[in-house]
């Protein structure tokens, strides 16, 4: 669930980047009024797609299992949990 909401949090960051450039541009007073309904959408999806794909390679390199090691998942023993362990 995190690395999901990571993933989105990667994605929405163009939107947001973009969102605050109108808010900086509509208080400086040589630019023109920028509206959010005028925005590159196509760009801004292009460009969130890319750093979401980016942060699920980079989070699969830098989190995965070393070759030869085996995950025990968590396992219920008299009433008590155990956690997983990587063999």
């Amino acid at each position: 669930m995190a690395r999901f909401l990571i993933n989105f949090l990667f994605f929405l960051l163009p939107f947001a980047t973009y969102w605050i450039f109108i808010l900086i541009s509509r208080k400086a007073e040589d630019r023109p009024d920028l509206k959010w309904s005028e925005a590159p959408f196509g760009w801004l999806i292009v460009a969130g797609l890319a750093l979401g794909v980016g942060s699920m390679l980079v989070a699969g390199i830098y989190t995965a299992n070393t070759a030869g090691t085996d995950y025990e998942p968590a396992r219920l023993i008299d009433g008590e949990i155990q956690s997983g362990t990587v063999e």
